[in-house]
């Protein structure tokens, strides 16, 4: 049997209150959810995967108009950009607030990108125009040559000889780091994982003869596509300062690990009658300290794609260790919350699961800002 489970599209939220994932959709019987849990609660063992992919959305016209004009009298003014300075904003999820509020509809309604997500603070911040074109599930290729979604063209084509600041996160999905975190879900701190034949991590599965392949495909794949989304943004917009920004800890280090382990159960005996735990942190201790190590390479392979291309790197992973999700309080990153709208056929992950919440999108903006002040200050 199998559980698998996928990223639900962030719903608009009214006024005024950032797929990695790539949405999908994936049904499942509720025979086959109910024998899992059942199954899971009193030790039996899940296994195989199932996935599929809507349709992409239409997008609107391009270009979009943003949702914030310059703001007239920003906190800090910068000597080298001057208020109402074009800044661009590229890249996925974590750039583009998945899960946050106040969406802004744009480049598509696909992309749940917020008004609240830290681009928007950094342009408030110093009285910058911002053009923000993040959307939650782009890859390297979606930056440079491919249209994600149906009218929305690739976000390079926002730069231009005008654009004096570009900030983004790049190089997660590139490795489907997230998309592999959702299906790690565990039934237990020993395993086994919801989607998997006969898995007990997603490490087992993802090693094969002592080769780590996730890892192989950062160190290859991923160092590629990040630097040619740099060398991309540099023929397209030759004056303007680029700044990479890394991505905070899902899966926190050895130090910052409880001895209990950080497990918390995404299901439980209420779930048979459709009732979730919330904020959940349903991994194994294995693939804790095996996603953490994941997470190292990536935010490795992005320091060394930035020097080679004389890009400011801002890493936001080893001062977010002790604010990961396994965090029970001073979090930075959203838990993990199943829902189930459709009597238990199909489970979604909730909006904004594993991405930054309120408080950690406000470090990232901090500490980006930090970086373009001392480049441009």
């Amino acid at each position: 049997m199998s559980l698998p489970v996928h990223p639900r599209r962030a719903r608009p939220r009214a006024l005024p209150e950032a797929v990695l994932l790539r949405p999908t959709r994936t049904r499942v019987l509720v025979p086959a959810l109910v024998v899992a849990l059942v199954g899971g609660l009193t030790g039996g063992v899940l296994g195989g995967p199932g996935a599929g992919t809507p349709s992409a959305e239409a997008a609107p016209l391009w270009p979009v108009p943003q949702p914030y004009r310059v703001q007239a009298d920003p906190p800090v003014r910068l000597a080298t950009l001057p208020q109402g300075s074009e800044y661009v904003a590229l890249g996925d999820s974590y750039s583009a607030g998945y899960g946050l509020p106040v969406p802004t509809h744009l480049p598509s309604n696909a992309c749940g990108q917020s008004a609240e997500d830290w681009p928007h603070q950094v342009a408030a911040r110093f009285g910058l125009a911002l053009t923000d074109v993040s959307c939650a599930g782009a890859t390297s290729a979606d930056v440079t040559r491919r249209s994600q979604y149906r009218g929305t063209p690739p976000q390079v084509q926002a730069l231009s000889a005008d654009t004096r600041l570009v900030t983004l996160t790049i190089g997660g999905n590139d490795a489907d780091l997230f998309g592999t975190a959702s299906s790690c879900l565990a039934l237990s701190a020993s395993g086994p994982v919801f989607s998997g034949k006969n898995a007990p991590s997603c490490q087992h599965s993802l090693e094969e003869d002592g080769v780590d392949r996730l890892g192989d495909r950062i160190r290859s794949r991923v160092a590629l596509g990040i630097a040619d989304t740099l060398a991309a943004i540099r023929t397209a917009a030759p004056d303007a300062v680029i700044v990479l920004v890394g991505y905070p800890a899902i899966f926190p280090d050895a130090v910052h690990t409880p001895a209990r382990g950080c497990f918390r159960p995404a299901v439980d005996l209420g779930t048979l009658t459709g009732s979730f735990p919330r904020d959940t942190y349903p991994f194994t201790d294995d693939d804790v300290r095996y996603l953490h190590g994941v997470q190292e390479q990536l935010d490795t392979v992005g320091q060394a794609a930035a020097r080679a291309a004389d890009v400011t790197f801002v890493d936001v992973f080893a001062g977010s260790q002790a604010h990961s999700p396994c965090a029970r309080s001073g979090a930075w990153i959203t838990g993990v919350s199943l829902d189930s709208g459709s009597g238990l056929q199909r489970i979604d992950l909730e909006p904004g699961a594993l991405h930054p919440n309120s408080a950690g999108t406000r470090w990232l903006a901090h500490r980006t800002e930090d970086a373009i002040r001392s480049l441009a200050g």
